[in-house]
């Protein structure tokens, strides 16, 4: 790829080929893996401070405010929300955790505009949606390749022709981005009785994450708090950022404390309003159309040992990370998240679905009707 990175322009046409070609059953992934490419490469030009960093760090949470943004660890511990004043803490066998999710207001834009909302000091004024921050301690050192990404529970039903030209498809794409791993799943009914099926899976190795920061125990950054002098960015050039993040990684320890945080793709994709914007020009699709049904599970695992077996099962799985999310405007459906949390976590959080908004004029022939508030 040149170092000029694929046009906006190039990247919406494509993505609609994909679509006319392959159908609905491949274009979300793939659109979703596209656009990752497409940021990526722009993301080596280095960023742009578009705020003031004179702004107070200190962040409050407005009168009022109602954050829909709802996640979960896995197993749960009781639903969490975005945009806490403080992180969320979880311990499982393999690390210690803090977390802490930010995410603009875009269900209230004039609270976007008067700057009246939590960390509105770190988001206000950045193409970023939303932040993710991960703080973690080792209990147990990784004794293989870590991988970071997303996991769908359903899988549909393609035709033979598809798979052939989605297979064309992931090669071009494997040669933008380099290392991930892409399955649509498999569908129950196509594999013997019994056997273990493959979740649809996009995951990638750690240097997805836009900064790294490497610290001794009870030196590390608060997450809540301002990082934009620590660690190292992915902005600030690829290739020696993938270098040191590998060092990193080669050197794991428990006696290290290692901060990750993700904003890259954010500006894609608003995980409130369960909506893709920026993808196509002036239309918002909702995530169902790309086959992302509430919650989405995102997650960062190894598989330990060798097998001949490459599929990326759960049962092969240890998870260091594994969270649930969704969005209340757009809850997922009650029997999918008393599984995942419990039915004691799950009558006050479910929501009635919201009527149809809008309907872009293409909906008709496309089915990107934004279907949900």
């Amino acid at each position: 790829m040149s170092e000029k990175g694929t046009s906006p322009l190039f990247l919406t046409l494509l993505i609609l080929v994909i679509f006319v070609v392959l159908g609905s059953s491949y274009f979300g992934l793939a659109a979703l893996v596209l656009v990752l490419a497409y940021q990526w490469s722009s993301s080596q030009k280095g960023s742009v401070q578009t705020k003031s960093q004179q702004q107070s760090k200190a962040s409050v949470h407005p009168q009022g405010y109602q954050d829909p943004l709802r996640w979960s660890f896995l197993p749960s511990n009781g639903v969490q929300r975005a945009n806490t004043l403080e992180s969320t803490k979880y311990e499982n066998d393999l690390c210690e955790l803090k977390c802490l999710a930010m995410h603009r207001p875009t269900h209230e834009l004039w609270r976007e505009a008067s700057s009246d909302y939590p960390y509105a000091w770190h988001l206000h004024g950045r193409k970023r949606l939303w932040e993710i921050r991960v703080q973690m301690r080792l209990k147990q050192v990784p004794s293989s390749k870590l991988y970071f990404g997303i996991e769908l529970p359903d899988c549909e039903a393609a035709s033979t022709t598809a798979r052939q030209m989605k297979a064309v498809l992931i090669r071009a794409i494997q040669g933008v981005i380099g290392d991930f791993y892409y399955s649509d799943g498999e569908d129950p009914a196509e594999v013997t009785p019994g056997e273990e099926v493959e979740p649809s899976t996009f995951v990638m190795p750690l240097w997805t994450f836009d900064q790294f920061v490497v610290s001794e125990v009870g030196e590390e950054p608060e997450i809540t708090g301002d990082l934009s002098n620590v660690g190292m960015r992915r902005s600030d050039g690829l290739k020696a950022y993938v270098k040191e993040l590998q060092k990193c990684v080669e050197h794991f320890s428990k006696d290290k404390v290692y901060t990750f945080c993700i904003w890259g793709v954010s500006q894609f994709l608003d995980c409130i309003r369960w909506e893709a914007r920026g993808i196509f020009p002036g239309m918002a699709v909702n995530f169902s159309r790309f086959g992302l049904k509430p919650p989405l599970n995102i997650a960062i695992y190894e598989m330990p040992g060798d097998h001949p077996d490459a599929r990326h099962l759960r049962s092969r799985k240890r998870y260091y990370l594994n969270v649930a999310m969704w969005s209340t405007l757009q809850p997922p459906e009650k029997k999918k998240l008393e599984e995942l949390i419990g039915p004691q976590e799950v009558a006050p959080e479910t929501r009635p679905r919201h009527t149809l908004r809008s309907m872009d004029v293409f909906a008709c022939c496309s089915g990107l009707t934004t279907a949900y508030l």
